[in-house]
């Protein structure tokens, strides 16, 4: 497994969904800022919300200093909010970029209805300086099958320098299209934290922890199935919150008060935002995890504890794959 990127001692923009409380797209960006830092590179980081993206960094204390910006504007009104107010003055950080990473979860998928155009919009204040600029795409890439989206796709591959894709499959979909500059770079959520420190810890109480969110929403009788043997058979059940943004599709805590309706119990919640290192013990420590999240899926896995995923999108399929290719090894 690859632990080095092609950039060194750079000032690197990294772009993607950031500081929309997912704790995916967070831990990636964290174990992207570590293997950068380690090679001698200064990190910008543009985020929906830099206030609350650097408060949830900070109790990473081994991070060295960090630019945080405000992400470019992608919509009419976001665009209105940005230019009338001080947010504009941010724009001269681009000046000193010479490297771009567009980087984070399944960043370029039509099971995301934007994320072509989204992606191209935050290139926009670096417009004046792309044909000189290494411009590198990393993380869950797919094959765009509409016009438009087609379009938008040939024109940043035109602008990218590599791709470090997180699935082999991904990998050879992106080659057979005619860009061969790709190859397999393991999710960094990977590199995010000191996982060999956490070890399981006996507990009184055995405890299972659950998630759901808007995409796997098929699956909400199939969990509710679930608990109801686990709570028969005395477990305690928390549920996580593994996203907690605005809206219906990233805000877990919704499915929270639905399981609770259906199941007729109160649900305690873990949270994994203001104690990091206590989250991932909570998790070392359970019996079980249940989920249809990605990162609460490869966060259990890292980890070796027990988990039950429910495979709504497929970036959950490849990253299985990619798993049990790591676990085969390592025996």
């Amino acid at each position: 497994m690859k632990t080095e990127l092609p950039i060194q001692n750079k000032k690197v923009l990294i772009l993607g969904n950031r500081s929309y409380k997912n704790l995916g797209d967070e831990l990636i960006l964290l174990g992207t800022i570590r293997l950068l830092q380690k090679q001698g590179n200064q990190v910008i980081v543009s985020a929906y919300h830099p206030e609350w993206l650097k408060s949830f960094f900070s109790q990473f204390a081994d991070l060295e200093t960090i630019s945080f910006i405000h992400e470019f504007p992608k919509g009419i009104r976001s665009a209105f909010r940005y230019f009338f107010s001080k947010k504009i003055k941010e724009l001269w950080s681009y000046r000193w970029v010479d490297t771009v990473i567009i980087g984070g979860g399944e960043i370029l998928t039509e099971e995301s209805k934007n994320a072509y155009r989204y992606r191209n919009l935050g290139l926009l204040p670096l417009l004046w300086k792309l044909k000189k600029l290494p411009i590198y795409l990393m993380g869950g890439i797919q094959i765009p099958k509409k016009k438009w989206n087609l379009i938008l796709f040939h024109w940043l591959l035109s602008k990218t320098k590599g791709i470090f894709a997180r699935d082999e499959e991904s990998v050879q979909e992106l080659k057979a299209f005619g860009y061969p500059k790709a190859e397999f770079f393991m999710d960094t959520s990977y590199f995010a934290y000191p996982r060999k420190e956490i070890k399981k810890t006996p507990q009184k109480e055995k405890t299972v922890l659950i998630n759901l969110n808007k995409n796997g929403e098929q699956f909400f009788e199939e969990l509710i199935k679930e608990c109801e043997t686990l709570i028969a058979t005395g477990f305690q059940i928390k549920y996580i919150p593994v996203s907690k943004g605005e809206s219906a599709v990233y805000n877990d805590l919704l499915y929270k008060e639905k399981l609770e309706t259906s199941l007729w119990i109160k649900l305690a919640t873990l949270d994994w935002e203001t104690d990091f290192k206590a989250f991932v013990q909570e998790i070392a420590n359970a019996e079980l995890i249940v989920t249809a999240r990605l990162h609460l899926f490869l966060i259990s896995s890292f980890i070796r504890t027990k988990v039950k995923v429910f495979p709504y999108q497929k970036k959950i399929l490849k990253m299985q794959k990619v798993i049990e290719k790591l676990n085969t090894k390592a025996k």
